[in-house]
């Protein structure tokens, strides 16, 4: 692939898709248009995923961009960290209970859940959907019913 030494047209519309929260597909679509330019504001954006996104994926493919194109921080090349999603079973247990709280729940409805899950927490709505994929219902069932 060969990488244009220009900034993109819709360079902003790409940092916004960049920086969103609550869509791992979207990141993951700006940073592959990202790729394709070397420019200030694509490699601070590929750098900042690289180094932060929960979302695997978007991380691995942002790293690989920014390594491309020769990017380093500090002089240092960037390092690919393993793979961390940055919640605890703690984390999950809170916001799982609010979840709960919030729509008064007697008995589990998975519809109504999802719907509020993603209103109190998009962005490890989005992170969990990516790790679980098809399991996402089941982990998020389980994960309900050994509440406490």
């Amino acid at each position: 692939m060969k990488i244009i030494q220009a900034e993109p047209v819709n360079i902003e519309e790409l940092k916004i898709q960049a920086t969103t929260k609550d869509d791992w597909e979207l990141r993951l679509s700006a940073v592959n248009e990202l790729a394709k330019y070397d420019c200030q504001k694509s490699r601070y954006i590929l750098t900042k995923l690289a180094s932060s996104d929960r979302v695997f994926a978007v991380k691995e493919a942002a790293f690989n961009a920014a390594t491309a194109m020769g990017i380093t921080k500090k002089g240092l090349p960037l390092v690919l960290k393993r793979r961390d999603i940055g919640y605890s079973s703690r984390d999950f247990a809170k916001i799982f209970s609010r979840v709960k709280r919030d729509l008064q729940m007697e008995e589990f409805d998975l519809i109504s859940f999802k719907k509020q899950f993603q209103v109190v927490s998009s962005e490890m709505y989005d992170v969990m959907q990516y790790e679980e994929q098809e399991n996402f219902d089941l982990w998020m069932t389980a994960l309900y019913e050994n509440l406490r």
